[in-house]
């Protein structure tokens, strides 16, 4: 033990425990910094953007209307990566259509929104049995 030690017993932890600080604080910095970069993109992405980022099958049934829902569901059944992704381009479609709507149906948006969601959150479900059970 050195003279040093001695005299500030436990020095040694807290000289190792200052770097760790600093590289949590950077980590935690970048990590908010990407999120505010990806909400910036997200809220600018225009209509037609957003609904490129959807599969093609997905655009398809969005073209086609209430009759192509049904091929849409069983691809998303084969495919669940497919109805998680979609899932969350609907949800960001219901947040442009709130965000620009000139007189908003909260209503609708609201029940769309929330179809979305249960979609996404199905979707997950069905990406993590896929996982685990292959």
């Amino acid at each position: 033990m050195s003279a040093s030690s001695a005299l500030f017993p436990g020095r040694e932890s807290k000289i190792i425990l200052l770097p760790l600080q600093v590289a949590f604080f950077i980590l935690v910095t970048a990590a908010m910094v990407s999120s505010f970069i990806a909400m910036h993109r997200r809220n600018r992405r225009s209509w037609h953007g957003i609904v490129a980022r959807m599969s093609p099958e997905c655009r398809l049934a969005w073209r086609k209307g209430p009759d192509g829902l049904k091929d849409v569901i069983a691809i998303w059944a084969k495919t669940p990566s497919a109805a998680f992704r979609d899932a969350g381009v609907l949800m960001e479609m219901a947040e442009y259509a709130e965000r620009n709507a000139l007189q908003s149906d909260s209503a609708s948006i609201r029940f769309f929104r929330n179809a979305a969601l249960e979609l996404r959150l199905a979707a997950a479900g069905a990406v993590i049995r896929h996982a685990c059970f292959r």
